[in-house]
């Protein structure tokens, strides 16, 4: 019994797994899951995440240059030919290996506010940084919110097509009843069979126009369009009555927000600090420096005087031997501990460096700069004209777009009645076919032109939104 029962349970608890997964992976997305999902893995948006990384450790060594510099140094080398020892200042002429060790330490004291320009120039380039990346997020919201109301839109347009296809398909078969029982011609099956066969060819275009905006949201998303892939189709209102927003109201709070002003009105700061950087070069520098040392030569010897016993010095003048206790000098090298120890030296001072003339460097560095700020001030300018004209180009689309929206429906609503008329008498044998597929044509036509309308309004008016700062939700 339980080699049987362990099998089943083994089964049930894979087809749960699999089960799970193939739901997680048929989820519906919505928007905001959109948005939520490309803000993570979008590369574009980590291509500029990185750049601002990297802005944040030009930050944090900005902060670093106001420390002192502290380096080890060390040699060893041979000399061979007359040469000055530079621990005993003494000439030799043999070969001598020679070992330096020590440190050297410098701190600026004062540049030219070089380094507080170069810090404050280096916050503000962080800034701008996270403007831009905040640009880019941006524009992908955008881009994603356009290829989800696309999707929107090609749903709602292949729901009517298919409502074409099926009502035509109805009306087929009543004309056909009709043929049959003699009150139309042959010639009124045939028009519908084409008008069919039409809509059969919109419902076609319909789902290829669907799908394609699909795979535009999945490629957007960085997803494999083999995976499942689904939206969430939100309700959404449209007011037959809005107020519009003033486009000067919006374009003074979008300038407020907006990142790519914000980051150009960054620049700006950034280019007037560039300048006050280069100028700082004109200035005399001042630098606190140090160092300790040590060194070892093989030239460095010490002197012993070593007894050898009585020596004769000379006689007296009965020539008697005059004798003497005899010394030897011998040298020894010194040992190298000691050397070490003995040879530790220490300094500190001031280094002071006054710029004369420089082939012009520091001048030429300084105009580059004004130009720099120029450029800052013209793309200001430029970035903030092109805001304004993108709002008041953005709110006449949301007003034409209303308007057209109103005028799509009502057309649509005169179109539909004058098409349930036209097929009240066709039915009656009193209109002829041709009448029928020009009625019929003329509402399908108003149909999308309304459904296109209402998707346009909606986007325009989420677009103004958007300049707000409220976001795109639906």
């Amino acid at each position: 019994m339980k080699t049987r029962l362990i099998p089943a349970l083994l089964f049930f608890t894979l087809s749960t797994f699999l089960i799970s997964t193939s739901i997680l992976a048929q989820q519906a997305w919505t928007l905001q899951d959109c948005i939520d999902h490309a803000m993570r893995h979008n590369l574009e948006i980590k291509q500029q995440e990185l750049n601002e990384e990297s802005g944040r450790y030009d930050l944090e060594q900005s902060y670093a240059n106001f420390l002192p510099t502290i380096n080890a140094e060390g040699s060893q080398g041979f000399s061979f030919g007359r040469s000055v020892d530079p621990f005993t200042n003494e000439f030799s002429t043999e070969r001598i290996m020679r070992q330096n060790v020590g440190a050297r330490s410098s701190v600026p004291l004062f540049a030219g506010f070089q380094n507080v320009n170069h810090m404050r120039r280096s916050m503000l380039r962080h800034t701008a940084l996270r403007h831009d990346t905040e640009s880019v997020r941006n524009d992908i919201t955008l881009s994603i919110a356009a290829a989800f109301m696309q999707i929107l839109y090609n749903e709602d347009f292949l729901e009517t097509a298919r409502q074409q296809v099926e009502l035509i398909s109805q009306q087929l078969e009543r004309t056909r009843v009709l043929f049959e029982g003699g009150t139309v011609p042959k010639g009124s099956v045939l028009e519908i069979e084409a008008r069919l066969a039409e809509e059969e060819v919109n419902l076609v275009n319909a789902e290829n126009n669907l799908r394609l905006s699909y795979l535009e949201l999945i490629q957007l998303l960085d997803l494999d369009p083999a995976d499942e892939f689904s939206i969430v189709t939100p309700d959404i209102e449209v007011m037959d009555q809005f107020i519009l927003k003033d486009p000067e109201f919006v374009f003074e709070k979008a300038m407020q927000i907006e990142p790519t002003v914000q980051s150009a009105g960054t620049r700006i700061m950034m280019a007037e600090r560039l300048v006050a950087l280069e100028r700082g070069r004109r200035s005399p520098s001042i630098y606190l420096t140090g160092s300790i040392g040590t060194g070892y030569s093989q030239a460095n010897q010490l002197m012993r005087r070593e007894s050898i016993g009585p020596v004769q010095i000379g006689y007296l003048e009965d020539n008697t031997p005059v004798f003497a206790d005899g010394f030897q000098n011998i040298f020894e090298r010194k040992p190298y501990n000691d050397q070490i120890r003995d040879n530790f030296n220490q300094y500190v001072g001031l280094n002071l460096s006054i710029p004369i003339f420089n082939r012009w460097d520091v001048r030429t560095r300084v105009q580059q700069s004004k130009i720099e700020l120029d450029r800052a001030n013209n793309q200001f300018e430029l970035t903030r004209n092109n805001l304004n004209k993108v709002i008041q180009q953005a709110h006449a689309d949301a007003l034409a777009a209303f308007q057209r929206y109103q005028a799509t429906t009502k057309s649509q609503e005169a179109f539909n009645e004058a098409f349930n008329y036209t097929r009240q008498r066709f039915d009656l044998g009193m209109v002829s076919s041709v009448e029928f597929n020009e009625s019929q044509t003329r509402l399908a036509r108003a149909e999308r032109e309304a459904l296109q309308a209402k998707y346009d309004f909606v986007f325009k008016i989420k677009i103004m939104e958007f300049f707000m700062g409220e976001g795109f939700k639906l």
